[in-house]
Protein backbone atom coordinates (compact mmCIF):
# COMPACT_ATOMS: atom_id res chain seq x y z
CA UNK A 1 0.00 0.00 0.00
CA UNK A 2 1.38 3.42 -0.98
CA UNK A 3 1.07 5.99 1.80
CA UNK A 4 0.39 9.63 1.01
CA UNK A 5 3.16 12.04 1.94
CA UNK A 6 2.51 14.98 4.26
CA UNK A 7 2.24 17.36 1.31
CA UNK A 8 -0.19 15.02 -0.43
CA UNK A 9 -2.26 14.81 2.73
CA UNK A 10 -2.43 18.62 2.86
CA UNK A 11 -3.60 18.70 -0.77
CA UNK A 12 -6.28 16.09 -0.04
CA UNK A 13 -7.43 18.01 3.04
CA UNK A 14 -7.57 21.23 1.02
CA UNK A 15 -9.62 19.46 -1.66
CA UNK A 16 -12.07 18.20 0.97
CA UNK A 17 -12.34 21.68 2.47
CA UNK A 18 -12.95 23.31 -0.92
CA UNK A 19 -15.59 20.71 -1.82
CA UNK A 20 -17.29 21.29 1.52
CA UNK A 21 -17.06 25.05 1.09
CA UNK A 22 -18.76 24.78 -2.30
CA UNK A 23 -21.84 22.98 -0.97
CA UNK A 24 -21.96 25.30 2.06
CA UNK A 25 -21.70 28.57 0.16
CA UNK A 26 -23.48 28.00 -3.14
CA UNK A 27 -27.04 28.27 -1.78
CA UNK A 28 -26.52 31.30 0.53
CA UNK A 29 -24.67 33.13 -2.25
CA UNK A 30 -27.63 32.71 -4.59
CA UNK A 31 -30.17 34.00 -2.07
CA UNK A 32 -30.94 37.62 -1.20
CA UNK A 33 -31.84 36.81 2.42
CA UNK A 34 -30.63 34.32 5.03
CA UNK A 35 -31.79 30.79 4.34
CA UNK A 36 -34.76 29.62 6.39
CA UNK A 37 -34.73 31.09 9.90
CA UNK A 38 -32.66 33.73 11.65
CA UNK A 39 -35.21 36.37 12.60
CA UNK A 40 -34.67 35.83 16.33
CA UNK A 41 -30.91 36.19 15.95
CA UNK A 42 -31.36 39.25 13.74
CA UNK A 43 -33.28 40.88 16.60
CA UNK A 44 -30.84 39.72 19.29
CA UNK A 45 -27.96 41.31 17.39
CA UNK A 46 -29.92 44.53 16.88
CA UNK A 47 -30.73 44.57 20.60
CA UNK A 48 -27.02 44.35 21.37
CA UNK A 49 -26.18 47.16 18.95
CA UNK A 50 -28.96 49.35 20.37
CA UNK A 51 -27.61 48.76 23.89
CA UNK A 52 -24.13 49.89 22.86
CA UNK A 53 -22.65 46.47 23.58
CA UNK A 54 -24.15 46.07 27.05
CA UNK A 55 -26.01 42.79 27.53
CA UNK A 56 -29.76 43.60 27.42
CA UNK A 57 -32.10 42.20 30.05
CA UNK A 58 -34.79 41.23 27.52
CA UNK A 59 -35.01 40.98 23.76
CA UNK A 60 -37.45 43.02 21.72
CA UNK A 61 -38.35 39.92 19.69
CA UNK A 62 -42.11 39.34 19.57
CA UNK A 63 -42.78 41.85 22.38
CA UNK A 64 -43.00 39.02 24.91
CA UNK A 65 -40.41 39.86 27.58
CA UNK A 66 -38.22 36.97 26.44
CA UNK A 67 -35.03 36.96 28.54
CA UNK A 68 -31.86 37.87 26.68
CA UNK A 69 -30.45 34.56 27.86
CA UNK A 70 -28.95 33.14 24.68
CA UNK A 71 -25.15 32.67 24.81
CA UNK A 72 -24.00 35.98 23.29
CA UNK A 73 -20.63 35.31 21.64
CA UNK A 74 -21.95 35.10 18.05
CA UNK A 75 -24.04 38.24 18.52
CA UNK A 76 -21.05 40.19 19.84
CA UNK A 77 -19.00 38.95 16.87
CA UNK A 78 -21.68 39.98 14.38
CA UNK A 79 -22.37 43.32 16.07
CA UNK A 80 -18.64 44.05 16.12
CA UNK A 81 -18.33 43.39 12.39
CA UNK A 82 -21.33 45.63 11.72
CA UNK A 83 -19.82 48.41 13.81
CA UNK A 84 -16.39 48.12 12.17
CA UNK A 85 -17.38 47.56 8.53
CA UNK A 86 -20.90 49.06 8.30
CA UNK A 87 -21.97 45.95 6.42
CA UNK A 88 -25.74 45.35 6.52
CA UNK A 89 -26.75 43.02 9.32
CA UNK A 90 -28.95 41.02 6.93
CA UNK A 91 -25.94 40.38 4.68
CA UNK A 92 -23.86 39.14 7.59
CA UNK A 93 -26.66 36.88 8.78
CA UNK A 94 -26.77 35.41 5.29
CA UNK A 95 -23.03 34.86 4.78
CA UNK A 96 -21.35 34.54 8.17
CA UNK A 97 -22.89 31.17 9.14
CA UNK A 98 -21.80 29.33 5.95
CA UNK A 99 -18.36 30.95 6.09
CA UNK A 100 -17.84 29.84 9.69
CA UNK A 101 -19.14 26.37 8.87
CA UNK A 102 -16.34 25.95 6.30
CA UNK A 103 -13.81 26.05 9.15
CA UNK A 104 -15.48 23.05 10.79
CA UNK A 105 -13.97 20.82 8.09
CA UNK A 106 -10.27 21.24 9.04
CA UNK A 107 -11.36 21.28 12.70
CA UNK A 108 -13.00 17.90 12.18
CA UNK A 109 -9.81 16.58 10.56
CA UNK A 110 -7.84 17.49 13.69
CA UNK A 111 -10.26 15.37 15.73
CA UNK A 112 -10.27 12.55 13.17
CA UNK A 113 -6.47 12.28 13.25
CA UNK A 114 -6.66 11.71 17.00
CA UNK A 115 -9.49 9.18 16.97
CA UNK A 116 -8.55 7.17 13.87
CA UNK A 117 -5.39 5.08 13.54
CA UNK A 118 -3.94 6.46 10.29
CA UNK A 119 -4.12 9.48 7.96
CA UNK A 120 -6.00 7.67 5.18
CA UNK A 121 -9.23 6.86 7.08
CA UNK A 122 -9.04 10.30 8.71
CA UNK A 123 -8.92 11.95 5.29
CA UNK A 124 -11.76 9.75 4.03
CA UNK A 125 -13.77 10.69 7.12
CA UNK A 126 -13.07 14.37 6.46
CA UNK A 127 -14.45 14.05 2.94
CA UNK A 128 -17.53 12.38 4.43
CA UNK A 129 -17.93 15.20 6.96
CA UNK A 130 -17.44 17.87 4.29
CA UNK A 131 -20.26 16.44 2.18
CA UNK A 132 -22.58 15.01 4.82
CA UNK A 133 -25.83 17.03 4.67
CA UNK A 134 -26.38 16.91 8.43
CA UNK A 135 -22.90 18.39 8.96
CA UNK A 136 -23.84 21.63 7.21
CA UNK A 137 -27.63 21.81 6.69
CA UNK A 138 -28.38 23.41 10.09
CA UNK A 139 -25.23 25.54 10.04
CA UNK A 140 -25.64 27.58 6.85
CA UNK A 141 -29.15 28.91 7.57
CA UNK A 142 -29.75 32.13 9.50
CA UNK A 143 -29.81 30.34 12.85
CA UNK A 144 -26.42 28.87 11.95
CA UNK A 145 -25.02 32.14 13.27
CA UNK A 146 -24.64 30.38 16.64
CA UNK A 147 -24.54 26.74 15.53
CA UNK A 148 -21.58 27.15 13.17
CA UNK A 149 -19.14 28.66 15.70
CA UNK A 150 -20.59 26.32 18.32
CA UNK A 151 -19.71 23.23 16.29
CA UNK A 152 -16.33 24.68 15.30
CA UNK A 153 -15.32 25.23 18.92
CA UNK A 154 -16.88 21.91 19.99
CA UNK A 155 -14.74 19.92 17.54
CA UNK A 156 -11.60 21.82 18.55
CA UNK A 157 -12.44 21.30 22.23
CA UNK A 158 -12.81 17.54 21.81
CA UNK A 159 -9.55 17.30 19.85
CA UNK A 160 -7.63 19.22 22.49
CA UNK A 161 -9.38 17.35 25.33
CA UNK A 162 -8.25 14.07 23.75
CA UNK A 163 -4.68 15.39 23.85
CA UNK A 164 -5.12 16.35 27.49
CA UNK A 165 -6.37 12.90 28.45
CA UNK A 166 -3.39 11.24 26.81
CA UNK A 167 -0.68 13.69 27.92
CA UNK A 168 -1.73 16.15 30.64
CA UNK A 169 0.01 19.49 30.22
CA UNK A 170 -0.76 22.89 31.72
CA UNK A 171 -0.89 24.62 28.34
CA UNK A 172 -3.14 21.87 26.92
CA UNK A 173 -5.48 22.28 29.89
CA UNK A 174 -5.60 26.05 29.35
CA UNK A 175 -6.34 25.66 25.64
CA UNK A 176 -9.09 23.11 26.34
CA UNK A 177 -10.69 25.41 28.90
CA UNK A 178 -10.62 28.33 26.47
CA UNK A 179 -12.17 26.31 23.64
CA UNK A 180 -14.81 24.78 25.93
CA UNK A 181 -15.71 28.28 27.15
CA UNK A 182 -16.05 29.56 23.59
CA UNK A 183 -18.34 26.61 22.84
CA UNK A 184 -20.47 27.36 25.90
CA UNK A 185 -20.74 31.03 24.94
CA UNK A 186 -21.77 30.14 21.39
CA UNK A 187 -24.61 27.64 21.55
CA UNK A 188 -26.36 25.78 24.41
CA UNK A 189 -26.89 22.60 22.41
CA UNK A 190 -23.25 22.46 21.33
CA UNK A 191 -22.18 22.96 24.96
CA UNK A 192 -24.30 19.97 26.01
CA UNK A 193 -22.94 17.92 23.07
CA UNK A 194 -19.37 18.76 24.10
CA UNK A 195 -20.05 17.90 27.74
CA UNK A 196 -21.36 14.37 27.26
CA UNK A 197 -18.95 13.68 24.37
CA UNK A 198 -16.08 14.61 26.70
CA UNK A 199 -17.41 12.21 29.33
CA UNK A 200 -17.47 9.43 26.73
CA UNK A 201 -13.83 10.18 25.88
CA UNK A 202 -13.04 10.13 29.58
CA UNK A 203 -14.72 6.74 30.00
CA UNK A 204 -12.26 5.26 27.49
CA UNK A 205 -9.25 6.83 29.22
CA UNK A 206 -9.91 5.92 32.84
CA UNK A 207 -6.75 3.80 32.95
CA UNK A 208 -4.85 7.08 32.94
CA UNK A 209 -4.83 8.16 36.61
CA UNK A 210 -4.64 11.84 35.59
CA UNK A 211 -7.66 11.68 33.26
CA UNK A 212 -10.34 12.39 35.87
CA UNK A 213 -8.27 15.17 37.41
CA UNK A 214 -7.81 16.79 33.98
CA UNK A 215 -11.54 16.55 33.29
CA UNK A 216 -12.43 18.23 36.56
CA UNK A 217 -9.89 20.94 35.76
CA UNK A 218 -11.54 21.61 32.39
CA UNK A 219 -15.00 21.73 33.98
CA UNK A 220 -13.90 24.09 36.76
CA UNK A 221 -11.97 26.33 34.38
CA UNK A 222 -14.87 26.55 31.94
CA UNK A 223 -17.34 27.42 34.71
CA UNK A 224 -14.99 30.13 35.96
CA UNK A 225 -14.23 31.61 32.54
CA UNK A 226 -17.89 31.79 31.52
CA UNK A 227 -19.02 33.14 34.92
CA UNK A 228 -19.51 36.77 33.74
CA UNK A 229 -22.22 35.57 31.36
CA UNK A 230 -24.02 32.94 33.43
CA UNK A 231 -23.60 34.99 36.61
CA UNK A 232 -25.37 37.95 35.00
CA UNK A 233 -28.07 35.62 33.70
CA UNK A 234 -28.64 34.06 37.12
CA UNK A 235 -28.81 37.44 38.83
CA UNK A 236 -31.40 38.72 36.35
CA UNK A 237 -33.59 35.71 35.59
CA UNK A 238 -32.69 32.89 37.98
CA UNK A 239 -31.63 29.33 37.31
CA UNK A 240 -34.71 28.65 35.14
CA UNK A 241 -33.23 30.79 32.35
CA UNK A 242 -30.21 28.47 32.18
CA UNK A 243 -32.24 25.26 32.23
CA UNK A 244 -35.27 26.25 30.13
CA UNK A 245 -33.66 25.60 26.69
CA UNK A 246 -33.42 21.90 27.52
CA UNK A 247 -37.21 21.64 27.84
CA UNK A 248 -37.24 20.94 24.10
CA UNK A 249 -35.53 17.55 24.60
CA UNK A 250 -37.31 14.26 25.29
CA UNK A 251 -35.06 11.30 26.10
CA UNK A 252 -36.03 8.00 24.48
CA UNK A 253 -34.37 4.59 24.41
CA UNK A 254 -36.13 3.95 21.11
CA UNK A 255 -33.99 6.68 19.56
CA UNK A 256 -31.00 4.31 19.88
CA UNK A 257 -32.41 2.39 16.92
CA UNK A 258 -32.12 5.42 14.63
CA UNK A 259 -28.56 4.75 13.37
CA UNK A 260 -29.61 1.29 12.20
CA UNK A 261 -32.32 2.70 9.94
CA UNK A 262 -29.59 4.21 7.70
CA UNK A 263 -31.78 7.30 7.31
CA UNK A 264 -30.06 9.65 9.75
CA UNK A 265 -27.70 11.34 7.27
CA UNK A 266 -30.49 13.07 5.26
CA UNK A 267 -28.90 12.16 1.93
CA UNK A 268 -31.31 12.94 -0.91
CA UNK A 269 -30.67 9.92 -3.12
CA UNK A 270 -29.00 6.67 -2.03
CA UNK A 271 -27.72 6.82 1.57
CA UNK A 272 -24.13 5.98 0.63
CA UNK A 273 -22.52 7.68 3.60
CA UNK A 274 -24.97 6.06 6.02
CA UNK A 275 -24.15 2.65 4.52
CA UNK A 276 -20.42 3.35 4.82
CA UNK A 277 -20.97 4.42 8.43
CA UNK A 278 -22.77 1.14 9.08
CA UNK A 279 -19.84 -0.81 7.63
CA UNK A 280 -17.53 1.29 9.79
CA UNK A 281 -19.69 0.49 12.82
CA UNK A 282 -19.34 -3.24 12.13
CA UNK A 283 -15.60 -2.90 11.47
CA UNK A 284 -15.14 -1.17 14.83
CA UNK A 285 -17.02 -3.92 16.63
CA UNK A 286 -14.96 -6.54 14.85
CA UNK A 287 -11.74 -4.82 15.90
CA UNK A 288 -13.11 -4.22 19.42
CA UNK A 289 -12.78 -0.46 18.99
CA UNK A 290 -15.88 0.72 20.82
CA UNK A 291 -15.31 4.45 21.34
CA UNK A 292 -16.85 5.84 18.14
CA UNK A 293 -19.85 3.43 18.04
CA UNK A 294 -20.53 4.29 21.69
CA UNK A 295 -20.33 8.00 20.89
CA UNK A 296 -22.78 7.65 17.99
CA UNK A 297 -25.34 5.72 20.04
CA UNK A 298 -24.99 8.09 22.99
CA UNK A 299 -25.88 11.06 20.80
CA UNK A 300 -29.21 9.51 19.85
CA UNK A 301 -29.84 8.80 23.53
CA UNK A 302 -29.06 12.35 24.67
CA UNK A 303 -30.30 14.16 21.52
CA UNK A 304 -33.50 12.40 20.41
CA UNK A 305 -34.84 15.54 18.70
CA UNK A 306 -31.69 16.66 16.85
CA UNK A 307 -29.64 13.49 16.97
CA UNK A 308 -29.10 13.50 13.21
CA UNK A 309 -27.40 16.89 13.46
CA UNK A 310 -25.07 16.12 16.36
CA UNK A 311 -24.26 12.65 15.02
CA UNK A 312 -22.54 14.10 11.95
CA UNK A 313 -19.06 13.87 13.50
CA UNK A 314 -19.12 10.21 14.65
CA UNK A 315 -21.09 9.23 11.54
CA UNK A 316 -18.38 10.75 9.33
CA UNK A 317 -15.67 8.98 11.36
CA UNK A 318 -17.45 5.67 10.87
CA UNK A 319 -17.94 6.42 7.16
CA UNK A 320 -14.18 6.98 6.87
CA UNK A 321 -13.54 3.65 8.56
CA UNK A 322 -16.13 1.97 6.33
CA UNK A 323 -14.64 3.47 3.17
CA UNK A 324 -11.17 2.34 4.23
CA UNK A 325 -12.51 -1.14 4.98
CA UNK A 326 -14.18 -1.48 1.57
CA UNK A 327 -11.37 0.03 -0.50
CA UNK A 328 -8.90 -2.04 1.51
CA UNK A 329 -10.79 -5.12 0.37
CA UNK A 330 -10.49 -3.88 -3.21
CA UNK A 331 -6.74 -3.41 -2.76
CA UNK A 332 -6.40 -6.93 -1.38
CA UNK A 333 -8.29 -8.27 -4.39
CA UNK A 334 -5.96 -6.31 -6.67
CA UNK A 335 -2.91 -7.67 -4.92
CA UNK A 336 -4.09 -11.21 -5.58
CA UNK A 337 -4.99 -10.49 -9.18
CA UNK A 338 -2.62 -10.86 -12.11
CA UNK A 339 -4.68 -8.65 -14.44
CA UNK A 340 -3.27 -5.52 -16.01
CA UNK A 341 -2.82 -2.38 -13.92
CA UNK A 342 -5.53 -0.64 -15.94
CA UNK A 343 -8.07 -3.17 -14.71
CA UNK A 344 -7.12 -3.46 -11.07
CA UNK A 345 -7.59 0.06 -9.75
CA UNK A 346 -10.93 -0.75 -8.19
CA UNK A 347 -10.23 1.20 -4.99
CA UNK A 348 -9.40 4.38 -6.91
CA UNK A 349 -12.48 4.02 -9.09
CA UNK A 350 -14.65 3.40 -6.04
CA UNK A 351 -13.31 6.46 -4.24
CA UNK A 352 -13.65 8.62 -7.34
CA UNK A 353 -17.26 7.57 -7.84
CA UNK A 354 -18.01 8.06 -4.16
CA UNK A 355 -16.58 11.60 -4.21
CA UNK A 356 -18.51 12.66 -7.33
CA UNK A 357 -21.72 11.09 -6.08
CA UNK A 358 -21.58 12.54 -2.57
CA UNK A 359 -20.64 15.99 -3.92
CA UNK A 360 -23.66 15.90 -6.22
CA UNK A 361 -25.92 14.61 -3.45
CA UNK A 362 -24.67 17.28 -1.02
CA UNK A 363 -25.46 19.98 -3.58
CA UNK A 364 -28.97 18.57 -4.12
CA UNK A 365 -29.68 17.82 -0.45
CA UNK A 366 -30.78 21.21 0.86
CA UNK A 367 -34.46 22.10 0.71
CA UNK A 368 -34.24 25.73 1.73
CA UNK A 369 -36.69 28.56 1.68
CA UNK A 370 -35.86 32.19 2.23
CA UNK A 371 -37.58 35.53 2.45
CA UNK A 372 -38.00 37.48 -0.75
CA UNK A 373 -38.38 41.21 -1.35
CA UNK A 374 -42.19 41.07 -1.52
CA UNK A 375 -42.40 39.36 1.90
CA UNK A 376 -39.98 41.88 3.37
CA UNK A 377 -42.07 44.72 1.92
CA UNK A 378 -45.23 43.30 3.52
CA UNK A 379 -43.59 42.95 6.94
CA UNK A 380 -42.08 46.42 6.72
CA UNK A 381 -45.53 47.76 5.81
CA UNK A 382 -46.87 46.25 9.04
CA UNK A 383 -44.17 48.05 11.02
CA UNK A 384 -45.00 51.39 9.42
CA UNK A 385 -48.77 51.19 9.31
CA UNK A 386 -50.06 49.35 12.37
CA UNK A 387 -49.99 50.26 16.08
CA UNK A 388 -47.00 49.09 18.08
CA UNK A 389 -49.30 47.00 20.32
CA UNK A 390 -50.97 45.26 17.37
CA UNK A 391 -51.06 41.46 17.48
CA UNK A 392 -51.13 39.14 14.48
CA UNK A 393 -52.12 35.66 13.46
CA UNK A 394 -49.48 34.64 10.91
CA UNK A 395 -50.81 31.93 8.64
CA UNK A 396 -48.46 29.96 6.37
CA UNK A 397 -49.86 26.43 6.28
CA UNK A 398 -46.54 25.05 7.55
CA UNK A 399 -47.06 23.26 10.86
CA UNK A 400 -43.34 22.50 11.30
CA UNK A 401 -42.21 25.58 13.20
CA UNK A 402 -38.53 24.93 12.46
CA UNK A 403 -39.03 25.46 8.73
CA UNK A 404 -41.78 28.09 8.96
CA UNK A 405 -39.47 30.95 8.06
CA UNK A 406 -42.32 33.45 7.58
CA UNK A 407 -43.64 33.02 11.14
CA UNK A 408 -40.10 33.28 12.52
CA UNK A 409 -39.10 36.37 10.54
CA UNK A 410 -42.38 38.24 10.98
CA UNK A 411 -41.70 39.54 14.54
CA UNK A 412 -38.17 40.59 13.54
CA UNK A 413 -39.06 42.72 10.52
CA UNK A 414 -42.54 43.90 11.48
CA UNK A 415 -41.61 44.53 15.14
CA UNK A 416 -45.09 43.32 16.02
CA UNK A 417 -46.29 40.34 18.05
CA UNK A 418 -47.02 37.05 16.31
CA UNK A 419 -49.39 35.13 18.57
CA UNK A 420 -48.20 31.63 17.67
CA UNK A 421 -44.49 31.95 16.80
CA UNK A 422 -42.54 29.57 19.11
CA UNK A 423 -38.97 30.82 18.55
CA UNK A 424 -37.45 32.47 21.60
CA UNK A 425 -39.87 30.89 24.07
CA UNK A 426 -37.44 28.10 24.88
CA UNK A 427 -35.92 30.66 27.28
CA UNK A 428 -39.16 31.01 29.21
CA UNK A 429 -39.89 28.50 32.01
CA UNK A 430 -42.90 26.31 32.64
CA UNK A 431 -43.01 24.47 29.32
CA UNK A 432 -43.95 27.64 27.44
CA UNK A 433 -42.01 26.59 24.35
CA UNK A 434 -43.88 23.30 24.02
CA UNK A 435 -47.19 25.14 24.48
CA UNK A 436 -46.27 27.57 21.71
CA UNK A 437 -45.22 24.82 19.28
CA UNK A 438 -48.60 23.13 19.80
CA UNK A 439 -50.32 26.50 19.33
CA UNK A 440 -48.43 27.08 16.11
CA UNK A 441 -49.20 23.62 14.71
CA UNK A 442 -52.94 23.87 15.43
CA UNK A 443 -53.11 27.33 13.83
CA UNK A 444 -51.38 26.23 10.63
CA UNK A 445 -53.86 23.36 10.25
CA UNK A 446 -56.73 25.84 9.69
CA UNK A 447 -58.21 26.04 6.20
CA UNK A 448 -61.05 28.54 6.70
CA UNK A 449 -62.00 31.51 8.83
CA UNK A 450 -64.31 29.47 11.08
CA UNK A 451 -61.30 27.41 12.12
CA UNK A 452 -59.34 30.58 12.91
CA UNK A 453 -62.20 31.84 15.08
CA UNK A 454 -62.40 28.52 16.95
CA UNK A 455 -58.64 28.51 17.42
CA UNK A 456 -58.68 32.03 18.83
CA UNK A 457 -61.62 31.32 21.17
CA UNK A 458 -60.18 28.01 22.40
CA UNK A 459 -56.86 29.60 23.26
CA UNK A 460 -58.35 32.85 24.65
CA UNK A 461 -56.59 34.89 21.98
CA UNK A 462 -57.89 38.08 20.41
CA UNK A 463 -55.78 39.13 17.43
CA UNK A 464 -55.97 42.49 15.73
CA UNK A 465 -54.88 41.34 12.24
CA UNK A 466 -54.40 38.26 10.09
CA UNK A 467 -51.18 38.07 8.08
CA UNK A 468 -51.59 35.48 5.34
CA UNK A 469 -48.49 34.37 3.49
CA UNK A 470 -50.04 33.53 0.12
CA UNK A 471 -46.61 32.50 -1.14
CA UNK A 472 -46.07 30.03 1.72
CA UNK A 473 -49.61 28.67 1.44
CA UNK A 474 -49.04 27.96 -2.25
CA UNK A 475 -45.69 26.28 -1.47
CA UNK A 476 -47.44 24.08 1.11
CA UNK A 477 -50.30 23.31 -1.32
CA UNK A 478 -52.82 24.98 0.95
CA UNK A 479 -55.69 27.40 0.42
CA UNK A 480 -57.68 29.47 2.89
CA UNK A 481 -61.33 30.41 2.62
CA UNK A 482 -62.05 33.84 4.14
CA UNK A 483 -65.33 35.74 4.44
CA UNK A 484 -65.83 38.92 2.47
CA UNK A 485 -63.15 41.00 4.19
CA UNK A 486 -61.18 43.54 2.19
CA UNK A 487 -57.43 43.29 2.71
CA UNK A 488 -55.71 46.42 4.01
CA UNK A 489 -52.53 45.35 2.24
CA UNK A 490 -51.82 42.86 -0.52
CA UNK A 491 -48.96 42.00 -2.84
CA UNK A 492 -47.81 38.85 -4.60
CA UNK A 493 -46.46 37.31 -1.38
CA UNK A 494 -48.86 38.28 1.40
CA UNK A 495 -52.26 39.67 2.29
CA UNK A 496 -53.16 41.42 5.54
CA UNK A 497 -56.69 41.54 6.91
CA UNK A 498 -58.19 43.15 9.98
CA UNK A 499 -59.67 40.72 12.47
CA UNK A 500 -63.48 41.06 12.22
CA UNK A 501 -64.77 43.48 14.83
CA UNK A 502 -61.50 45.41 15.03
Amino acid sequence: MIRATSSQQRVILLTATLAGAFVRLIHPLTSDYPLNDGGLFYTLTRDLLAAGGALPRFTAYNQSAIPYAYPPLAFYLTAGIVALTRLPLMTLLRLLPPLLSCFTIPAFYLLARRLLPAPRPALLATFAFALLPTAFDPLIVGAGLTRAPGLLFALLTLARFHDLLNAPRTHTLAQTVLLASLTTLSHPGMAWFTAYSSLILLAFHLRNPEALKSTLGVAAGTILLTAPWWGTLLARHGVAALLSPYQTERFSLAALLTPFTLLFTNEPLVDFLAVLAFFGFLACLRQREHLIPTWLLSIFLFEPRLGAVYSAAPAALLAGIGAEFITGSFRNAEAQSRKTAAKNNLSKLALGFLFIYTLTAAYLAPRYNALNDAEAVAMNWVRSNTPVQATFIVLTGNSAYGTDYVSEWFPALSERASLATPQGYEWQPGGEFNRRTALHASLQACRDFACLQTWAQTNAIRPHYIYISTKALAENHRTLALPEIAPIFQNNAAAIYPWPGE
